[in-house]
């Protein structure tokens, strides 16, 4: 029989959605469950923190959730757990490594370099392990954007026009993230310059610099659930060039909307996942792939849509009316699996 694992949060949740702007519920995990076994599959329901340890998993699908762990430690423990199941030959919808790169921008961007089509690449990043290491080979080329591996939202992202402005933000994203620890060790650099001796490093949080698109008034969000494509036009924060967090939407560019599609469209190509989540910007002439995301993102782009796209004989066809989430996840499993593992869903 084929076999299959859900795997609640920490919270007892698995991802969510959004019935309204401002109020996060859980997926309901049971119309999951019902829809599955309907496909033939015995669904066992779990938690990180309930995790059997001493049973093989092998040959399982695996649905999983993640976290954004802002304290430390328990998204720590949960890729204790996925490491476990990778080991076990189980198949992990999606792929550790996408999980991995999940409030992660150093590994997503790690990810991105492995791209085959270079249209993806046209936004490149750096990878910097620490303040030191960006002093040592600084960018050239400004204005130039920084980025905290961690944060959504916008959070933790600077744009620098020179290099004053490229360290003062650099400093404030590699700073350590215990402060308390920061400034004990401060004082301690104080003696170790004094004693002539090498100073601690305390702004060694990894962080990315990326080249910056001028021109943009706003973003896309686009999310693929399997065949199904949800957009959301982003407006930029007001005097401001980040889109992200913004929260200011508006109706589709007719102009841009099926250079979007068929460029989201690549990016399923190279992004083997049953769901994603894009950030896409459209300069006047091209698409660039800003970010992305595989696993515990937001619904909204999907909850609040009235329409969606899907791609019929190589054209876009507009298909009206809200969607169930539950059922837009579970179908994109579906279409996963036949589609690009080759599996007998039925």
């Amino acid at each position: 029989m084929k076999k299959m694992l859900i795997i609640k949060d920490m919270r007892d949740w698995f991802w969510s959605t959004y019935p309204n702007w401002t109020t996060p519920v859980s997926l309901d995990v049971e119309y999951m469950k019902k829809y599955f076994e309907k496909m033939g599959y015995q669904v066992e329901i779990t938690s990180y923190q309930d995790f059997n340890f001493s049973k093989d998993y092998s040959g399982y699908v695996v649905l999983y959730s993640s976290a954004e762990d802002y304290c430390g430690g328990s998204k720590a423990f949960m890729e204790d757990v996925l490491m476990h199941l990778h080991y076990q030959k189980t198949l992990m919808l999606p792929e550790l490594q996408y999980f991995r790169a999940h409030d992660n921008k150093v590994m997503m961007e790690i990810l991105r370099y492995d791209f085959k089509d270079a249209g993806l690449k046209t936004i490149s990043s750096s990878i910097w392990p620490s303040l030191e290491a960006l002093k040592e080979a600084p960018p050239k080329e400004y204005p130039v954007i920084i980025k905290r591996a961690a944060g959504a939202g916008g959070e933790g992202v600077f744009l620098a026009r020179n290099e004053k402005e490229l360290y003062k933000y650099a400093e404030k994203v590699s700073r350590m993230a215990d402060l308390k620890l920061f400034y004990y060790l401060s004082c301690v650099n104080v003696k170790q310059r004094l004693l002539g001796k090498k100073p601690v490093l305390i702004h060694n949080t990894k962080f990315i610099t990326q080249n910056f698109i001028e021109g943009l008034n706003g973003d896309y969000k686009v999310l693929v659930f399997g065949e199904r494509y949800f957009v959301l036009h982003r407006l930029n924060r007001k005097d401001d060039f980040r889109a992200s967090g913004s929260g200011n939407f508006t109706d589709d560019d007719a102009n841009a909307i099926k250079s979007v599609l068929d460029f989201a469209k690549l990016c399923t190509k190279e992004i083997d996942s049953p769901w994603l989540s894009l950030d896409i910007c459209h300069d006047g002439s091209a698409c660039h792939l800003i970010e992305f995301q595989c696993i515990f993102f937001g619904f909204k782009a999907m909850s609040m849509s009235k329409q969606h796209y899907v791609q019929e004989s190589g054209q876009w066809k507009v298909i009206e009316g809200t969607v169930v989430p539950e059922e837009e996840f579970c179908e994109s499993v579906r279409y996963y699996l036949e589609n690009k593992k080759g599996m007998v869903t039925e």
